[in-house]
C-alpha cells in the first residue's frame, strides 16, 4: 500500500511538472513578425555590424583631436664611440688620431603633441562615414523586411497544413459513420466483402493521410518556435486562419520610397563622397606639432638622478605643410572610374524602378485574379458538401451505390484541400503584393 501510495505520488509530481513546463501561446500573424524581428539571426547581426561600425567612426574622428605621446630612452655606453680626427688639430698633420666623444650614461624624456589643423581628405572621410551609417540602417531594414516575409510565408503553410487537418478529421468522422453502417450492411449480407474492404481502405488511406498531415504541422510549428524564440516545450495556436482578411488594403502605391531604389539612392551619395575624396587628395593639409624633452649625459650613473643640473631642455614647436603636386595622373583617372560607376547606378536605377513597377503590377493581377478564384473554390465546397451529404444519405438509406459515394467523398476532399490551398496562395500574393510596394513592415504596425 505505501509503495502504492509512492508511485501516486511521483506520477502526480510528473503530471505538474510537465503542465507547468508547458504553457498555450496564442499567436496571430502580426504577432509571430513581432516577435521574430526580435530573435532573427540576420536581424541580430546587422544591427551588430552597425554598432561596430559607430566604433570606428569615433576612432576615425579621433585623428581630428590632438596627439599626445610620451618618449623615453636610456643608454649605457659600454664602450664609447670613437672618431677620426685630422691630427692638424694636435699639430700631427698628416695623421688620424682617434677621439672619444659622449658619456657612458645617457637619458632622455619628453612629449610629443600634434594637432591636425585642416585636412580636407578627413572632413570627407567624415562624411562618408555618416552615409555608412545611413547605409547601415538601410541594411537592417532590409534584413528585417526579409525575415518577416520568410516567417509569414512559413506561418501561412502552417495554416494550410492545419485547415488541411480540419477537413480531414470531418472527413475521417464522417467515414468512420460509413464503416460502422457498412458494417451492418455486412452482417445483413446486403453488401459484399469487397464493398467492405473498400470503404476500410479509403478509411486506412485518410488515417494516414491525416497523419502525415500532423506530423507536417509539428514540425512547422517547430519551426516557428525556433524562430519566434518561443520555448520547445510552448504549445503554440496560431490565430489567424486562410479564411481571415487581408492585413492591409491592396493597391499600386509610389514605389520611389522602395527599399532597392533607397539602397541604389544611398550608394550614388557614397559615391559623390568619394568623388569628393579624391578632389580634396589635391588640396594642402596642414598640421601643427610641438616636442619638449629633457636629456641628461653623465660618466657615472648615480648622477643621472642626482644632478639637477645635469639635465639639458629642448622644446620646439611649429607647422608643417604638404602640397600635393603630382600624382602621374592617378587620382584623375581615379574620378573617371567613379564617374563610369555613378552612370552605371543611374542605369541600374531606371532598370530596377521598371522592374519593381512591373513585379508590383503583375502581384496586383495574380491577386485579383486569385480572389476570383477563391470565390469559385468556395462555392465549389458547399456544392462537394452537398453532393457528399446528399449522396451519404441515400447510400445509407440504400438508394445510391458505394461506389458514387466514394466518388463523392474524393471530390469533397479535392474541393477542400484546393480551396485551402486557394486562399493561402492568396494569402502569399498579398504578401509579395506589399513587398513589391516596399511596405511590406507596415502590416505590424
Amino acid at each position: 500500500m505505501r509503495l502504492l501510495n509512492t508511485l501516486l505520488a511521483f506520477g502526480l509530481i510528473l503530471v505538474l511538472q510537465t503542465a507547468n513546463a508547458q504553457k498555450q501561446v496564442e499567436m496571430n500573424l502580426k504577432q509571430c513578425l513581432e516577435m521574430v524581428l526580435k530573435n532573427d539571426q540576420r536581424v541580430k547581426m546587422s544591427e551588430m555590424d552597425q554598432t561596430r561600425l559607430k566604433y570606428q567612426i569615433q576612432q576615425t574622428t579621433g585623428l581630428g583631436f590632438p596627439q599626445v605621446n610620451g618618449t623615453g630612452s636610456f643608454q649605457n655606453y659600454l664602450k664609447l664611440p670613437t672618431q677620426l680626427i685630422p691630427g692638424e688639430f694636435f699639430n700631427q698633420p698628416g695623421t688620424l688620431i682617434p677621439v672619444q666623444f659622449g658619456t657612458n650614461y645617457n637619458m632622455s624624456g619628453g612629449i610629443q603633441v600634434s594637432q591636425l589643423i585642416y585636412n580636407q581628405s578627413f572632413l570627407v572621410s567624415l562624411q562618408i562615414s555618416k552615409r555608412m551609417i545611413e547605409q547601415g540602417n538601410l541594411e537592417i531594414e532590409k534584413n528585417r523586411e526579409n525575415a518577416a516575409y520568410d516567417i509569414a510565408e512559413m506561418y501561412y503553410m502552417a495554416v494550410l497544413t492545419g485547415q488541411q487537418i480540419r477537413y480531414l478529421e470531418e472527413t475521417l468522422e464522417k467515414m468512420d459513420t460509413l464503416t460502422n453502417i457498412t458494417h451492418i450492411q455486412l452482417e445483413k449480407q446486403l453488401i459484399r466483402q469487397v464493398d467492405f474492404d473498400r470503404v476500410n481502405v479509403n478509411r486506412n488511406n485518410l488515417q494516414t493521410g491525416l497523419s502525415n498531415l500532423k506530423l507536417m504541422f509539428s514540425q512547422q510549428l517547430n519551426m516557428l518556435k525556433y524562430f519566434t524564440g518561443s520555448s520547445p516545450n510552448d504549445s503554440i495556436i496560431l490565430t489567424t486562419t486562410v479564411f481571415d482578411k487581408g492585413m492591409m488594403a491592396l493597391s499600386l502605391t509610389n514605389i520611389e520610397n522602395h527599399l532597392s531604389l533607397r539602397e541604389i539612392d544611398q550608394q550614388k551619395k557614397l559615391l559623390n563622397l568619394q568623388m569628393d575624396l579624391v578632389h580634396s587628395q589635391n588640396m594642402p593639409y596642414l598640421s601643427a606639432f610641438g616636442d619638449f624633452s629633457y636629456n641628461s649625459q653623465q660618466n657615472e650613473f648615480a648622477k643621472l638622478f642626482n644632478e639637477r643640473k645635469g639635465w639639458l631642455g629642448t622644446s620646439v614647436v611649429g607647422l608643417s605643410l604638404n602640397v600635393p603636386i603630382f600624382s602621374g595622373g592617378q587620382r584623375y583617372y581615379q574620378e573617371k572610374q567613379y564617374k563610369v560607376q555613378f552612370q552605371e547606378l543611374n542605369l541600374n536605377r531606371d532598370y530596377t524602378k521598371k522592374l519593381l513597377e512591373t513585379t508590383s503590377r503583375n502581384a496586383l493581377l495574380k491577386v485579383k485574379s486569385l480572389e476570383q478564384t477563391a470565390v469559385s473554390q468556395d462555392k465549389n465546397v458547399t456544392l462537394a458538401n452537398d453532393v457528399y451529404n446528399v449522396i451519404f444519405d441515400q447510400y445509407s438509406q440504400g438508394y445510391a451505390p458505394l461506389t458514387d459515394l466514394l466518388s463523392a467523398e474524393n471530390d469533397k476532399i479535392s474541393a477542400q484541400s484546393t480551396y485551402a490551398q486557394t486562399l493561402v496562395q492568396l494569402r502569399i500574393a498579398e504578401l509579395e503584393l506589399i513587398k513589391s510596394n516596399g511596405n511590406f513592415l507596415d502590416i505590424i504596425k
